[in-house]
Formats: structure tokens, sequence, C-alpha cells
């Protein structure tokens, strides 16, 4: 290189890093390098490295020395098929027919929905995504409510009650009801995916074919299928990948007669203290998930534009006519929604007003699990909800702990989004956006094992996180940041240059033009990842569920607790108050949103 260009890039890559996207940059993946690869680093270490509890258990057992011995002995070890070979199966079994089936269901109501003229489709988008914005093993306790078996103890279910016989087992626990909670929890998630699809798809190709004499079921076959086949197989995959990290339901709902998935043996093995197991078994999940989405990434990456249906030359999105079919189809649709979304809460809002569970009588209705006072009869001495400062601290730190993580989140989701999409062609960048993405891989089970393995000890400067409320908002910021970076994505990508270029020619530096004009005008982004993140961190369980103490408990970590402890009212209780709660602060953060957009609008 010529002695008198070598000065010249010297100060070119000086101003490189001291310019404020460079730093930012840098900061934030030291940050996410400490928070993502770490704990996997970590995680990874502790499956193959001998502790201190080993020694209980194995002779040759060298703490701190590498070694394959857990490895060995979860794949074929003496323990293997109880640990870890049965409960890979059942997870397979459970999250592929609960996948395939809950796609179905989906994809026919989103045709419902989307490309018919059925009544109310605005009243079914809305209650019919209701069992996705629940909590998911809110779903688990209505079930055992309505078939509850009395080989398992406790007072009869609203089956029992109402037909005077007990249900069938497999109805009440094991792979059947942990199947059927699971679709109706994740069919609105494929409903939400597929509907994009279809709405996309314009409606003279299905004319031209009905002119031509096709049927019904031969234009749904021969073009609405074929053209929305890349959306259907990313919602059946990702479908599946929240099936496979599910951990309430297949806990609450198989555990009763030790029915094990890969995440509940998890959660069990870290109980019983089987460290190394527990954290393989997290691996494994993280690996399925990781496979799950590359085999999405692959098969929506092959010929999207053979697919392609909206181009420049006109589009046209008429619904189809079910002529004779219309209300019979609307009547169907509506039993379904009240079945799989208001029975549900409404059952469980019944049961919270029952005196003694399990008698559905009028004359058994009372008010106590809502604002009694703590009467030793009841409930072990527990006051009613309103008068219980352990439910009032939880609602209190729930609160908290979604506002807090959720506006971090969107904040950070859209500066690492402005990063990106900005200055997209640097490595740095590059690199960034796979980082933020890496936290979706993980099923919240096993990030909660990373985090465990992690900060329960000091390591260095970092003191030991666990029990502290700190380590919820860290694991819950970094668990919703893939989602906050997509939706500020979308925002920055609206956003054009030409603002930011002229602000700068006035000498506007990098933090003044994205306080001043990015910000504001990427609000709508800012306000979609925060209601994302809010409705996500209220509603989490299996994220936090082994790092809560009684100083940090929230409301889901304590319903889960009541569950356990068969204290079916109170539970059931706080499940409704969780809903209600996320409910009212999406509904506040919209307001507060909608504001900031109108005032931005009229200064601009």
């Amino acid at each position: 290189m010529p002695m008198n260009r070598r000065p010249l890039l010297l100060n070119q890559l000086s101003r490189n890093l001291r310019s404020p996207h460079v730093i930012i940059s840098m900061v934030l993946l030291v940050l996410l390098s400490y928070l993502v690869l770490l704990p996997m680093i970590e995680l990874t270490k502790r499956t193959v490295t001998w502790t201190e509890q080993d020694t209980r258990i194995s002779k040759s057992a060298d703490p701190g020395k590498l070694t394959l011995e857990h490895w060995k002995g979860v794949v074929t070890g003496p323990t293997a098929r109880a640990f870890f070979i049965q409960p890979l199966v059942n997870t397979l079994l459970t999250g592929l027919t609960a996948a395939v089936v809950a796609l179905f269901l989906g994809a026919i109501l989103a045709w419902i929905i989307t490309r018919t003229d059925v009544p109310g489709k605005k009243w079914f988008r809305s209650i019919l995504t209701l069992p996705y914005i629940i909590p998911s093993f809110a779903l688990a306790l209505a079930w055992e409510t309505l078939f509850r078996s009395p080989r398992v103890g406790g007072q009869p279910g609203f089956y029992e009650a109402m037909f005077g016989v007990a249900p069938p087992f497999w109805l009440s626990y094991g792979p059947v009801p942990i199947i059927i909670t699971m679709i109706i929890h994740y069919f609105p998630f494929a409903l939400i995916l597929v509907s994009g699809a279809l709405a996309t798809i314009d409606s003279q190709l299905e004319e031209c074919a009905e002119i031509q004499g096709a049927s019904r079921w031969t234009i749904l076959r021969k073009i609405t299928f074929p053209v929305v086949l890349p959306a259907f197989s990313s919602a059946f995959i990702l479908t599946l990948g929240k099936c496979i990290g599910t951990f309430a339901l297949p806990f609450l709902l198989g555990s009763p007669i030790r029915y094990y998935t890969l995440s509940t043996m998890l959660f069990t093995g870290l109980s019983l203290g089987f460290e190394a197991i527990a954290y393989i078994i997290g691996f494994v999940l993280i690996a399925m998930t990781a496979l799950v989405v590359y085999l999405s990434t692959r098969i929506l990456g092959k010929n999207l534009r053979k697919y392609e249906t909206v181009g420049g030359k006109g589009f046209k999105g008429k619904p189809a006519s079910l002529g004779v079919f219309r209300w019979p189809v609307f009547t169907g649709v509506a039993i379904f929604s009240i079945l799989t979304s208001i029975f549900p809460i409404g059952l469980m809002l019944y049961q919270t007003l029952m005196l003694v569970n399990g008698n559905y009588g009028l004359d058994n209705l009372t008010s106590h699990f809502w604002i009694g006072q703590s009467n030793p009869e009841i409930a072990f001495g527990e006051p009613g909800v309103l008068h219980n400062p352990m439910i009032l601290g939880a609602s209190w730190n729930s609160i908290k702990l979604a506002a807090i993580s959720s506006a971090i989140c969107a904040i950070l989701g859209l500066i690492i989004a402005y990063v990106v999409i900005r200055y997209n062609k640097q490595l740095i960048s590059k690199i960034l956006d796979q980082l933020a993405f890496l936290p979706f891989l993980f099923p919240g089970i096993a990030l909660c094992a990373m985090y465990l393995s992690m900060f329960a000890v000091q390591r260095g400067p970092i003191p030991a996180l666990y029990g502290t409320f700190t380590l919820l908002v860290i694991i819950s910021v970094v668990n919703r940041l893939p989602y906050s970076v997509r939706t500020g994505t979308s925002a920055i990508t609206q956003i054009g240059r030409e603002l930011e270029e002229a602000a700068e020619l006035q000498g506007a530096g990098w933090l003044k033009r994205f306080g001043k004009i990015v910000f504001p005008l990427a609000a709508s982004g800012v306000l979609a990842g925060t209601m994302v993140s809010f409705i996500g961190i209220m509603r989490e369980l299996s994220l936090i569920v082994m790092l809560i103490t009684p100083e940090t408990r929230v409301l889901m970590t304590l319903g889960f607790r009541y569950a356990e402890e068969d204290q079916v009212q109170l539970g059931n209780a706080l499940i409704l108050l969780v809903t209600a709660i996320t409910l009212a602060g999406e509904l506040i953060i919209w307001r507060l949103g909608k504001s900031r957009l109108l005032k931005s609008t009229r200064q601009s």
C-alpha cells in the first residue's frame, strides 16, 4: 500500500469508529453477545462438564473437567427412556398433531372470514383470536374444570356434575386433552398468518375458473391452496415450533399421570436437582426450534415468484358468495367461537364464584374469592383477590414488569431496526440483526434454564442476579426483542432518508436526527412493539417460572402455584385478572400512542 494512502485510510477508519451509529452498534453487539450468546455457551458448557453435584452419583466425576457422560446417560443410559426418549416422542406426538389440526382449522376459518361473504366477519376476527390472547394454561385450567376425573382426587368437574358419571380418563389427562387445548390456543395464530396471504389473492383468478365451469372445491384445490402454499407452510412450521416449546398445558394436563414432554421434563429435572439432564433437554429444544425455523426459511426462500398474485396490472379482492350456505356457515363459526373463546372464560368466571368447588348449584355462589376477608375455613385462610396482599403485590409486579420491559424492548428494537435498515450493507449491522433474532429460537423454558445457569452465581463484575426483579426485566426484554425489531423494521422502512439528509445538511447530529425525526415518525412502530411485548410478558409463565422468588412473584406464577395446590377458584381468578389487566394495558397503550400520533401529525 502506498505510504500516502495509509494515513487517509486510517483517518477514514477513525471517523467511522467515532460515528454515533457505529458506537451504538458496538455497544448493542457487546450487550446482546453477553445476554444471548454467552448464556447459550454456558448452557452448552454445563452439559459437558462435571459439577460438584455429580460426585454424589459418579465416582469418576471430576468437577470442572469436560465429559460426555451426561449426554451418554441421557441418550443411551438406563434412565434414557424415562427422562428423554419418551418425553421426546410425546413432544413430537402432541406438537405435530396439534400443529396440523390447528393449521387446518385456522386455514378454514381464515378462508371463511377473508374470502367469503359470511355475516359478522369483524366480530369473528376479534372473538376467534381471544384464545391466543389469554394465557395458555388458562385453557388447561378450564379443561380440568370441565373434565376433572375423580381418579386424581378433588371435587368433580362440570361434566360429572352435569351428567352424573365421570368422564373417560383419557379425556381428562394425557395426550388427548393436551393436543385439544394446544389446538384451541394456537389455531388463532395459524388463522392470523394464513389470513394475510388469503387477503392478497386476486379474485379474478377464481372468477375466471368459475366461468370455465370449475366447482368451488376445484377452485380451492387448484388455485387458492397452491397460491397460499408458502403461508400454509410457514404457519405450520411456526405453529409447530410454538407447540414444541409449550410448558404450562402439558404440565397441568400431563403431570398428574406422569405424561411428560421435553419442556415439562426440563422443569421436573431442575426441580429434582438433575441439572445436567435438564440443560441437555433445553439444548435439544433449542435445536428443534432452530431446525423448524430453518425449514421455514428454506421453504419460503425458494421460488417465491411463482406464488406472486399481486402485480401492477390491477388487483381485485371480491369475496366469494356462499349462497344458501351463508347462514349455516355463520351458525357453525358462531358455535365454534363460543365453545373455544367464550365458554372457557365463562366457566372459569363461574368457578371463581363457587364456595365449594364441584358444586354448580346457585346456592353455592359466593363473592369470597374476589372480595372476601381471610377465613380459616375457606381456601386455607387465603383472602379474596382484592384483599389479598400477596395477590396485590404480584399484580403490581406483573404490571411493572410488563410496562418497563415492553418500553425498553420497543425502544431497543427500534434502534436496532434503524441500524439494520439504514446501514444494511455493513457487516456489523448484519451481525446485529442475526443476534437480535436469535432469542426467537429459544423456547421460553429453555431460555429460563439458560439464565438460571448463568446468573445463579457472580461472574466477574456481574453479580448473581437470581431472585432479583432486574433479571426478570432482562430475560423479558431478550425474549421479546425479535418481535420489537420486526415491528421497528416495518416502521423504519416507511421513513424516507430525505428528511434525515436535509437535517444533516443543517448541522443536526445523529442523536438529534433520531430523536426529532425518526422516533416521532416511527411512533406507530414503537407503539406496536410495546403492545406486542406487553401482552406477551403479562401472560408469560415458562420464561420466568424457575427465576421467581417470593419477593418477585407475578400473577402468572402465583396462579400456577394455586393450580398446583388445587386452589381452583383463586387460580382462575388470577387468570381472569391477568386477562383484564392485559386488555386494559393494551387499550391504554393504544390511547397514548394514538394521542402521540395525532400530536405529531398536527405538528408536521
